[in-house]
């Protein structure tokens, strides 16, 4: 029940954000250059001690870990090949992007 609670806070209350510069492609999905780009910063309200996951257009988890804390945290493009990803918590995709 905690669980459910605490998502359905984080859904009802989430505000993401992110802080690179991106060229918006078809769809508002944003492009990262990786020369423009070594990092993308994500910030993600009432979000602290959840879970995240960065997944491929195939669904596998590319990179994983949890929030802490309510300020800005970057993810490294470096460690991303070219393609689309998924920034996603619990089974909500948050953002979807692009790594060229």
């Amino acid at each position: 029940m905690k669980t459910l609670l605490r998502k359905t806070a984080i859904a009802a209350a989430l505000l993401m954000t992110l802080t690179a510069s991106a060229v918006q492609a078809q769809d508002n999905v944003p492009v990262y250059l990786k020369a423009a780009n070594p990092s993308i910063g994500i910030t993600v309200a009432n979000a602290t001690g959840a879970s995240f996951a960065i997944k491929d257009q195939k669904g596998n988890i590319v990179l994983q870990g949890t929030v802490k804390n309510d300020k800005t945290f970057f993810i490294p493009t470096g460690k991303l090949n070219k393609g689309t990803y998924r920034f996603v918590m619990g089974n909500l995709v948050l953002q979807e992007f692009i790594i060229k």
